[in-house]
């Protein structure tokens, strides 16, 4: 039973991260099944493999599944770069962009906030972030773990914060 729910489990975190590319699927015999996990039913995944061949192989013949994660991106390899991709995105208004630069637990609300404006409340934005100078002014990374102090000015106004960041799969992402 705690194997069916953590198979369950595991399925329902491939769905919602959809960062994962192909699966390796090791059978109670010991062979494999490498592929794509392509649906979830009743205790039988479906399995498309890279012969496109589909195969439904029911959890109860299932020992373990090892999701394989696509090679990181070099434009977050750094906090810094990281980072002047979001100011990019920013300055562009380009939102999907922005929400690729937060790690993956906030993209979602992220995504849900964004959606949630109107045309009206993004050139107020884009209005805001116009002549807005954001520099980095240090970093410090420990571990998995970076922040930046950004500095931000615009006119006479000037404010330094902390931005964090997380590695997640070779890449620096974003926390709110």
């Amino acid at each position: 039973m705690q194997l069916r729910f953590t198979l369950t489990a595991a399925a329902t975190l491939f769905a919602l991260a959809n960062p994962a590319r192909a699966e390796v699927i090791q059978l109670i015999d010991n062979t494999q099944v490498s592929g794509k996990i392509v649906h979830y039913y009743d205790g039988t995944f479906s399995v498309e493999t890279s012969d496109g061949q589909k195969v439904e192989l029911p959890t109860a013949k299932i020992k373990n599944i090892t999701f394989k994660l696509p090679p990181a991106r070099a434009e977050f390899s750094t906090p810094e770069k990281t980072f002047q991709r979001y100011k990019d995105a920013l300055t562009k208004s380009d939102i999907n962009k922005l929400i690729d630069c937060y790690a993956l637990m906030y993209q979602g609300v992220m995504s849900a906030e964004l959606g949630r404006t109107s045309e009206e409340q993004r050139k107020k934005m884009q209005s805001e972030i116009s002549g807005t100078k954001l520099e980095i002014k240090s970093s410090k990374i420990t571990g998995s773990n970076a922040t930046l102090k950004v500095q931000r000015s615009k006119g006479e106004e000037v404010e330094t914060a902390d931005v964090r960041m997380v590695l997640e799969n070779g890449e620096w992402k974003l926390t709110p």
